[in-house]
């Protein structure tokens, strides 16, 4: 009974092997593709770091089974041979995808890492943690943990990158209110009246003093704290198409 119960749970594990490699492979061709990404996508990515989180996790569970039915089995199970060479190849085959994992998030710390140091202030505070942990992460480690730190700065970036954010900070030598477009465009502006416009750039963003812009902060600014009715506020934007590659 237990060399049947061995036999099958062998069989069980290859067939999940074989499945789950398959898709292993689609998916992580997906998670690290930043630039260019779908509305659909985007809605995923929360779906997707779950999605992989479980994977490994399986993997790591059915390899601790597969080495404690080979030891409860014995020598004198029936085809135990044949059973313990089927459950090797399983857990080769486990090993591959595992390592396959490994591959893919060591070629994508330095990216991942590179796009991080572009983020600004408030967003690069609140990647520090997955920003630490990928860091810390080497060739060799649990593919998991490198996986959700790529996944949860993608994730955040994501929400940032979709919404109006402020934030206080320090421009001109002076504390300012700024107001964040998403990833796209910030605005500040001080008590003394300083203002200016931030940009994202290959180096990271820029910010140039602007007074003009200075009249129309100061109203988004009021609104934002409801001290104003909603009202059309122009701020200069500039939006740039880039083909997809």
């Amino acid at each position: 009974m237990l060399g049947v119960l061995l036999l099958r749970c062998v069989a069980l594990a290859q067939e999940a092997v074989d499945g789950d490699v398959v898709e292993l492979r689609a998916t992580i061709g997906k998670i690290v593709d930043v630039k260019a990404q779908t509305a659909a996508e985007r809605v995923a990515w929360e779906a997707r770091k779950t999605e992989m989180g479980e994977l490994l996790e399986l993997y790591r569970r059915e390899m601790a089974m597969l080495d404690e039915e080979l030891t409860a089995a014995g020598e004198s199970a029936g085809g135990y041979d044949e059973a313990k060479r089927g459950a090797e190849e399983a857990i080769g085959a486990l090993r591959r995808v595992r390592a396959l994992a490994g591959e893919v998030v060591a070629r994508s710390k330095p990216r991942a890492l590179a796009l991080a140091a572009r983020f600004p202030a408030p967003l690069a505070d609140e990647v520090t943690a997955e920003r630490v942990k990928l860091e810390s992460w080497r060739a060799g480690d649990e593919p998991r943990d490198g996986l959700q730190a790529i996944l949860g700065m993608v994730a955040k970036a994501e929400q940032f990158n979709r919404r109006i954010r402020r934030s206080r900070e320090v421009r001109d030598g002076q504390e300012v209110d700024v107001i964040y477009l998403g990833l796209a465009r910030a605005f500040y502006l001080g008590r003394n009246g300083a203002a200016g416009i931030g940009e994202p750039g290959a180096e990271g963003w820029t910010w140039t003093a602007n007074k003009v812009v200075a009249g129309e902060v100061r109203k988004a600014l009021a609104q934002l704290d409801k001290k104003r009715p909603p009202q059309l506020v122009e701020l200069p934007v500039k939006i740039v198409e880039e083909g997809v590659r």
